[in-house]
């Protein structure tokens, strides 16, 4: 028996997660619960989209079940990739929110500085400064964390924050990326596998 079903799932093109049940009653009546859901995971308010429920015979089913489906999972889709883009323009805010923040706190012990107190700029960090880069630091660990449960390895990797940034962590963040590193070839070995 040959179906085109999983075709008719590729040519949507919309990658992503299935959840299908099928209930059958007397054999004539069929009842499919369709749950598509973001291959990324989504936010919070992702789990509130619940399934598409068709009901029909068999042969009603085979004739419109993907017709029935469609607008619905791009619309799906796009939700998700909007959610995705949304919350990758906030993290990209704050991280430039902070950036303007370092480099006032910076020209103001640079001007402290040069009214003669006697320090050079570069050993001068005010304490709200230090305060913010440590928050900085544990938010974007724990986005990197977040990241990693996702299997997002690309992307924590390129908001992993430099040792330059960071001398004293150095060792945590080369340690943090040779993980990351790790985890994203075994990630790619474990899908040229499947293919």
């Amino acid at each position: 028996m040959k179906t085109d079903f999983f075709n008719h799932i590729a040519s949507l093109g919309t990658p992503g997660n299935w959840k299908l049940t099928i209930q059958t009653e007397d054999n004539i009546s069929f009842t499919v619960s369709a749950l598509f859901t973001a291959a990324h995971g989504g936010d919070g308010a992702a789990r509130l989209i619940p399934p598409m429920i068709l009901q029909g015979t068999a042969e009603e089913l085979g004739a419109g079940f993907f017709e029935a489906i469609t607008t619905p999972v791009q619309q799906t889709a796009s939700l998700y990739a909007n959610m995705e883009q949304y919350q990758k323009q906030l993290e990209t805010a704050q991280a430039k929110s902070k950036q303007e923040q370092d480099k006032k706190q910076k020209a103001k012990a640079e001007a402290t500085a040069a009214k003669g107190e006697g320090k050079k700029t570069a050993d001068i960090e005010l304490p709200e400064a230090k305060a913010e880069k440590k928050k900085a630091y544990d938010s974007t660990l724990k986005t990197i964390a977040e990241l990693t449960s996702a299997m997002k390895y690309e992307e924590a990797l390129a908001i992993l924050p430099s040792a330059a940034d960071y001398p004293e962590k150095e060792t945590e963040l080369n340690n943090k990326e040779a993980d990351l590193l790790r985890l994203k070839d075994l990630k790619a070995q474990r899908s040229l596998e499947l293919l």
